[in-house]
């Protein structure tokens, strides 16, 4: 296993703008930052020449191939981090006076100012459409 990931032989190109990158943790960073979706929401995955699909950098570590091509496994419009805003919702602390506006900005907020989880509270996320999540991963890729 090695300790970083490979560059990719080929560039990964954005579904949205002509941005290339060959460093898949570039290329997530460039969805994130400049399109605010991430490869779950967008419905991308990547297709490594040795058959693996995923949407992370991780399988590049093991992989000596490490060659993906980026593809949209979906029709429908791109999800946005901003479609996941949550509505006024306070802190499960009753003290505390802070209300994220973002499912992950909650996660966040309970780590860093808390030191706890979702599931350490018996807090969940639960969707418009009812499916109650207590890790944020599963929420997006709902």
């Amino acid at each position: 296993k090695k300790d970083h990931a490979l560059k990719q032989k080929t560039d990964l190109e954005c579904f949205e703008c002509e941005y290339r990158s060959r460093s898949v943790a570039a290329w997530q960073a460039h969805l994130r930052l400049k399109h605010s979706t991430t490869p779950d929401l967008a419905g991308c995955i990547l297709r490594c020449e040795c058959g693996n699909e995923t949407v992370s950098f991780n399988h590049s570590r093991k992989c000596e191939i490490s060659n993906t091509t980026v593809i949209r496994t979906g029709d429908g419009p791109i999800r946005r981090l901003t479609d996941l805003a949550v509505a006024d919702v306070p802190c499960v602390y009753p003290q505390c006076d802070i209300h994220p506006k973002t499912p992950g900005g909650y996660i966040m907020h309970l780590r860093r100012h808390h030191k706890t989880t979702l599931k350490g509270n018996g807090v969940y996320l639960k969707c418009s459409c009812g499916a109650r999540y207590n890790h944020e991963k599963d929420y997006l890729k709902h």
